[in-house]
């Protein structure tokens, strides 16, 4: 943010004014616009002059869409009427097109193609905030004194002067951070919730490395992840590995405190920390150094270095201190740049183009290299930015930056060849961000999505023969998570309808049902209908599973044959015996009844015989079970075949 000085009040927040009628873009800003930032939305070109006199708002976001009159036009009277004022523009490539002078010359400081992602809105709406922020207001120019006997060369000087200014002024507004990332930056991993599951199989590590790993865990959990030396996470998750490389949990581990350092590096890059983001990505480098996202975030890290280092040039050239922005510039390239003796040489125009036809030289070796984007202020586009800020209207330029583009196009390529697809959609960004036309774009694009599909085709053949291979062993359900149904739930969730997906289904359906079908034929109708309801939970339907279900029905029929009690008088009695009348009962005139049940197994014994209720009770109980114990049945048979069946049967004790 600006501070107050003597030339310069303090500024508030900086604001917003939007001509839009556009309800998803303004949703859009709602979301991503700091609340201690104003944001007012007009729905007319007519109306936007107004509210940027009434607001004092030094920045402003022009929906192409919204204009009755030309945007180019709108564009040019804002910037007549308020010299300071920060413009965004967003449209189709024909605005950009008609807009091409007015943001080579800096008038309209951003374009941006529509739709427009909710990241990328953010990152251009507070990079506006930012430049309106560092821009002082425009003061009024002094008219230049003229030396005594008519010299010219203190104007000559003066025009230099403000031609470097306006240069490096006109290549920081036209630069836009290439590679940005779609989505918001990782968040830093919380350590009290990072520590990896424990697996469910046992573990095989001996002792003291089982410990060092729950130590590990432990530090993971404390947020000790590099420190203390040999204590920390990192430390000890890499002492396990030594003892047994590939233990999922140590790699789980390091992989948790990489995440955690890079989420932290992240946010200290958007808060423009870059020496801690750099501290935290060595750092994640010495844990794991071949961690996707390092070179990522080594690339951003360097990116804002340089908007770092050509922010600073271009505030000491706002301030007039040219000898300071050209020896920023001079300090990124670290070429020994000429620069510095053209200013000295009073500043002479044709000393600029040379520094720039000297970045353009640079520019082509570091082409020639392949270093095209990186390292950081030693590259390619670096050197091409740079020559752009001294002399825009150079005319190496095009040739540069066309060459530039041919070679992002060939890496590309080449990454595509080698089957590394992320690396190849960072590339393919790239060569948007740098200007390579929409057709070779869409060609990259093309090339690519073939790839993922030859990949993602390779994967799922990889997965249909390893589901293959379970089946064949008849692992069904376990293990849990690489048996034959896990197997099975990828492929589906790879492509549901893919012929082999569908194969598998009934493959292992029937798998199924087999054990269904051997359940049954040991009587157990609860194991057959646990393997029919898997099958049934696959989607499987038709004859197969009809039968089996039936099957299961007449199983439990049978069952309740065999454990439901009937009435005795169903039974065939070959012997039976009267029971004795208690002595005390006849005496006392009592009479009753006993309630029995019991078994007539397949000799037509009596077997399992119990009291299930008497009355009164306890008195005739003995008399009943003895009689009844000496009873005989001719057996029950079902299928030609003696089978156990449960009896029940009330005795009565009557004087009479």
């Amino acid at each position: 943010m600006a501070r107050a000085t003597a030339f310069m009040p303090a500024l508030a927040p900086a604001g917003l004014v939007v001509l839009t009628r556009d309800p998803a873009l303004v949703e859009g800003l709602r979301a991503v616009i700091d609340a201690r930032h104003r944001f007012d939305v007009v729905e007319a070109d007519t109306a936007l002059t107004d509210q940027l006199m009434a607001s004092s708002t030094r920045t402003a976001l022009i929906d192409s869409a919204a204009c009755t009159a030309p945007v180019a036009q709108l564009t040019e009277r804002l910037k007549a009427q308020f010299p300071d004022l920060v413009l965004v523009v967003t449209g189709t490539a024909a605005d950009q097109g008609a807009l091409a002078p007015q943001i080579t010359d800096g008038g309209v400081y951003r374009f941006l193609h529509k739709p427009v992602s909710a990241q990328r809105l953010k990152l251009f709406v507070e990079s506006a905030f930012r430049h309106s922020d560092a821009v002082p207001p425009t003061l009024p120019r002094p008219e230049p004194a003229r030396p005594a006997g008519g010299s010219r060369l203190p104007l000559v000087a003066i025009g230099l002067a403000l031609a470097i200014v306006a240069a490096i002024a006109i290549w920081w507004l036209m630069r836009e951070p290439a590679g940005a990332p779609a989505a918001s930056p990782t968040p830093a991993i919380d350590a009290r919730r990072a520590a990896p599951a424990a697996p469910g199989a046992p573990s095989d590590l001996d002792p003291a490395t089982q410990r060092a790993l729950e130590r590990a865990n432990e530090a993971l959990t404390a947020g000790e992840l590099v420190m203390p030396p040999g204590e920390s996470a990192a430390d000890l998750y890499k002492l396990v590995l030594t003892k047994s490389p590939g233990n999922a949990q140590a790699l789980a581990g390091l992989d948790a405190i990489v995440g955690h350092l890079l989420g932290d590096a992240e946010q200290a890059i958007v808060a423009e920390q870059l020496d801690e983001a750099t501290r935290l990505v060595d750092t994640a480098r010495g844990v794991r150094a071949d961690h996707p996202r390092i070179a990522f975030l080594t690339t951003q890290i360097g990116k804002e270095r340089e908007r770092q280092l050509l922010t600073a040039a271009r505030q000491a050239a706002a301030s007039g201190n040219l000898g300071r922005a050209i020896s920023v510039l001079e300090s990124g390239s670290a070429t020994g740049s000429e620069l510095i003796g053209a200013a000295r040489r009073e500043l002479q125009q044709q000393e600029i183009d040379l520094q720039a036809t000297n970045f353009l030289a640079l520019a082509a070796e570091r082409t020639r290299s392949g270093a095209l984007v990186e390292p950081a202020q030693d590259n390619a586009r670096f050197y091409i930015e740079s020559a752009r800020a001294l002399a825009p209207e150079h005319a190496g330029l095009r040739d540069a930056e066309r060459r530039l583009q041919v070679a992002i196009v060939a890496q590309t390529r080449a990454t595509l060849d080698s089957g590394d697809t992320a690396a190849a959609g960072e590339w393919i960004a790239t060569a948007e961000s740098n200007g390579v036309a929409r057709s070779e774009l869409a060609e990259l694009r093309r090339e690519l999505q073939a790839v993922q599909i030859a990949h993602q085709a390779e994967a799922y053949t990889a997965l249909a023969q390893r589901f293959d291979e379970e089946l064949r062993q008849h692992r069904l359900l376990q293990p849990a998570a690489t048996g034959a149904r896990a197997l099975y739930e990828q492929m589906r969730a790879a492509d549901a309808q893919h012929p082999r997906t569908l194969a598998a289904r009934d493959a292992l359906g029937a798998a199924m049902l087999d054990e269904a079908r051997i359940a049954l034929a040991r009587a157990d109708a609860t194991g057959a209908e646990r393997w029919a309801g898997e099958a049934e939970a696959l989607g499987l339907d038709g004859l197969a599973l009809t039968n089996v279900r039936r099957d299961i029905a007449t199983l439990r029929a049978r069952e309740r044959l065999e454990t439901e009690a009937i009435p005795v008088g169903r039974l065939t009695r070959v012997r039976t015996v009267e029971p004795r009348y208690p002595s005390a009962a006849a005496a006392a005139g009592q009479t009753g009844w006993v309630d029995l049940e019991f078994t007539v197994n397949t000799s037509g014994g009596v077997e399992n015989m119990h009291v299930t209720d008497a009355s009164p009770a306890g008195v005739f109980d003995e008399a009943a079970t003895d009689a009844v114990a000496r009873w005989r049945f001719k057996p029950v048979e079902r299928n030609g075949v003696a089978v156990p069946q449960r009896v029940k049967l009330r005795l009565r004790f009557d004087l009479q």
